[in-house]
């Protein structure tokens, strides 16, 4: 459809892996090269370039150099092999370029508590399960369920630099205090990773009292994908009635080699919200919130 089409023109996707990202051995079909030219085929302006291992900014500068009309926008995650959820870290991949921070991934104590270790880094990397330590992953509240200090300068870096932070696969209640101390500093560029994710499985009320905040809510394709479906077409829907359009957002997680192509992910979501009942103008405002949050025009 022409108009699903349009909506397209000029989006970024906030959650795009790279490649490499955990091992060469895990299979993505499509290069770097590749994803850029299928989105910029599309009309699309830009992408979040994310890895759970080392932080994106180098390769992000590369593409960036070889890619016209078309930007990448480098990430970090504070998993423990980028050296974990600490200013310096955040610090550093800011002075680098970072233009969006995600709170622990793999390194969370929920995602290890829920999967493992990621479900696809044990494949790839045994000591994930046999070298790891309880300590290793990262819980960010303390014994009186308040948010350590550490992590409020790091929260204070992405405001005072302004920089995007992405909860990442921390629990509901850790998120929530994150989007707490977050309003209470005047910081409103917080969005909430997957929310529905078995990780960091977030109740419908506590996602709505996330955007209530003034933050922003994911509405991840991969969630409505046969093999990691935790959401539905008419739940995203109700979301974006619920806490409105201009606090949602459509991303990818594009990671698998049996994914479609990012524009086909995010026009197949977006026809089934048109057909769900939620309106082209709706569905603009969502598209146009990436772009609202990196200051494009």
């Amino acid at each position: 459809m022409k108009d699903i089409e349009s909506l397209l023109h000029g989006a970024i996707d906030m959650h795009v892996h790279a490649y490499p990202d955990v091992s060469l051995n895990h299979p993505q079909h499509r290069t770097n090269d590749d994803v850029i030219a299928q989105c910029r085929e599309a009309g699309m302006g830009g992408l979040v370039l994310k890895t759970h291992g080392w932080p994106s900014v180098g390769l992000a500068h590369q593409l960036n150099s070889e890619h016209d009309d078309f930007t990448v926008y480098p990430s970090a995650s504070l998993n423990t092999v980028a050296g974990g959820p600490h200013p310096w870290v955040v610090e550093m991949a800011i002075e680098m370029g970072c233009k969006m921070i995600w709170l622990p991934t793999w390194s969370a104590a929920s995602d290890h508590e829920h999967t493992g270790f990621g479900v696809i880094a044990e494949k790839y990397i045994p000591r994930c399960k046999t070298g790891m330590r309880e300590q290793d992953f990262y819980y960010l509240l303390d014994e009186k369920g308040q948010l350590l200090e550490e992590i409020k300068e790091c929260i204070v870096l992405c405001r005072d630099h302004d920089v995007v932070l992405g909860t990442g696969h921390i629990s509901a209640e850790e998120s929530f205090a994150v989007g707490r101390f977050a309003q209470e500093i005047g910081f409103d560029k917080v969005c909430l990773t997957h929310p529905s994710s078995s990780c960091s499985f977030n109740q419908f009320e506590q996602i709505k009292a996330f955007a209530q905040m003034g933050h922003y809510i994911e509405l991840c394709a991969l969630n409505v994908a046969p093999m990691y479906t935790s959401t539905t077409i008419e739940e995203m829907g109700r979301m974006i009635k619920e806490v409105g359009a201009d606090h949602c957002y459509i991303s990818t997680d594009h990671f698998f080699d049996w994914t479609p192509s990012i524009p086909q992910q995010i026009y197949q979501v977006l026809g089934c919200l048109l057909d769900a009942g939620i309106s082209y103008e709706e569905l603009q405002t969502v598209m146009d919130t990436p772009k609202l949050l990196f200051g494009v025009k």
